[in-house]
């Protein structure tokens, strides 16, 4: 009987890296095809850009930075789903580490989003000016609540691996800085972000925005309701 068991299992273990392994071979599959596709319709014209312009790191930068904001959004976003009645309807458990290493894949982005910048030789920024608030001399107040949105993101980021030994609530309270750390990037994102003059970019920043706020209204209502 435990034989058996042990059989069955396995079986289901070695079918789930199967399922697993087939997936990750048709996400590539698809990357590397829409990767093809926009190399050869837009590869020359991006080349073109690059070596025509001086300005490679600042449009890196920028880059980064709409990737960073994205995926620190969608971070939010399931935290939300987690913290309302809505996780429900999801399987709490990947709601979970998508909310979790979204975080620190943003980190990651917002890390280089800055930190690139220390190449782009119009600027000439020290590493100082890149880590401390109110080290830039144009847009001080925006760049500073960008910076001070990184901090509050890190150490939220951070909290993952420290939570077994701050316990649950102290973890609980610390992670409420993910709000702040958002707003301030979104503040962010407006004052300073050159793309937000493309409507397209403008649309998903107020559309994204509007819905963390939709969530946050829901949950204290959910939570007004609770008590």
């Amino acid at each position: 009987m435990q034989t058996n068991q042990f059989t069955n299992r396995q079986m289901t273990c070695n079918t789930s890296i199967l399922n697993q392994a087939l997936w990750i071979g048709l996400i590539l599959i698809i990357a590397s095809g829409i990767g093809g596709f926009a190399l050869l319709t837009w590869g020359e014209a991006v080349s073109q850009l690059l070596t025509a312009t001086d300005k490679h790191f600042w449009y890196l930068s920028r880059a980064s930075g709409v990737i960073a904001y994205s995926l620190f959004w969608l971070a939010v976003i399931f935290g939300l789903l987690l913290s309302t009645r809505l996780s429900k309807r999801f399987n709490a458990a990947r709601v979970f580490a998508l909310h979790q290493y979204l975080s620190l894949i943003a980190v990651g982005f917002a890390a280089f989003h800055g930190g690139i910048l220390l190449a782009d030789h119009f600027l000439n920024l020290n590493l100082w000016q890149i880590l401390i608030p109110f080290g830039f001399q144009n847009n001080r107040v925006g760049v500073a609540l960008g910076q001070l949105g990184f901090w509050l993101l890190l150490i939220c980021a951070v909290s993952f691996y420290i939570k077994k030994y701050i316990g649950q609530s102290a973890w609980r309270w610390l992670h409420f800085l993910t709000f702040l750390a958002y707003m301030l990037i979104s503040i962010h994102v407006f004052v300073v972000g050159s793309d937000t003059q493309a409507l397209p970019l403008l649309v998903f920043y107020a559309g994204s925005q509007t819905l963390v706020f939709l969530l946050m209204t829901y949950r204290l209502v959910a939570l007004k309701e609770a008590k």
